[in-house]
């Protein structure tokens, strides 16, 4: 497995607030994916309800006010598990645009393979009950566990393989928010966390680890939520 990396420098044509920012970029990506084809003429469109290989982050710098300026070049990151994903989008998406952003141009790039000794998110990691945020329903312990769980579910599901869960991913958790992240997305807003992981060092979790980096953490990855940041040994 690799991870890719696709730094998009875009520019905005209006004002555009960060907490709106994530759901219009989101909307660009699923646009194209519904357009393109793959090698052999199908369609890229990803199944409803399932699991999609790929995540993005905010695009940087953020000015002070949290709103992005009219003219000015800003970078979001995309990335993916999927090589074919990955060369459509670095293909494809320089060019395009809407009536609110512009994609100027793209450098697709590969994240090497080191020992993580520790991950952190950069935009909010989202877990989801069904009632609602996590900490009214589970202890910390759970909570890792959900990732954790989470995390395995998607490496069987793009590996087609399975993998048990008897192995420690993280050596610790660390909040860093002090109260819950709000979170737009579409028409509603979640509550999500910023987490900062110390990752164990045993291969599955390396594994798994290295995954996230193109996939995300938590629920709504393909939305821009659970982006990883990675510092190696």
């Amino acid at each position: 497995m690799l991870v890719f990396e696709l730094p998009l420098q875009i520019c905005f044509l209006v004002p555009v607030h960060s907490c709106y920012v994530s759901g219009r970029i989101a909307h660009l990506l699923d646009a194209a994916l519904y357009k393109g084809k793959n090698a052999e003429g199908g369609s890229l469109r990803p199944q409803d309800g399932l699991f999609r290989p790929y995540t993005f982050d905010h695009p940087y710098p953020l000015e002070g006010e949290r709103v992005y300026r009219t003219g000015k070049v800003y970078t979001v990151r995309i990335r993916t598990i999927s090589q074919e994903l990955a060369e459509f989008f670095a293909r494809g998406l320089p060019g395009c645009g809407s009536d609110w952003l512009q994609v100027l141009g793209a450098e697709l790039r590969l994240i090497p393979r080191y020992v993580l000794e520790r991950v952190h998110t950069l935009t909010p990691v989202v877990v989801k009950t069904k009632q609602g945020y996590w900490r009214d329903q589970m202890c910390v312990d759970e909570y890792e566990e959900h990732l954790k769980s989470n995390l395995i579910r998607k490496y069987n599901y793009f590996q087609q393989r399975k993998l048990s869960g008897d192995f420690p991913l993280f050596k610790g958790i660390e909040f860093i928010n002090r109260k819950p992240v709000r979170v737009a997305q579409d028409d509603i807003s979640l509550l999500g966390d910023k987490v900062s992981l110390t990752a164990a060092g045993n291969d599955a979790a390396q594994e798994l680890l290295y995954m996230a980096l193109g996939t995300g953490v938590g629920e709504n990855n393909a939305r821009g939520c659970g982006f990883l940041g990675y510092r190696f040994r």
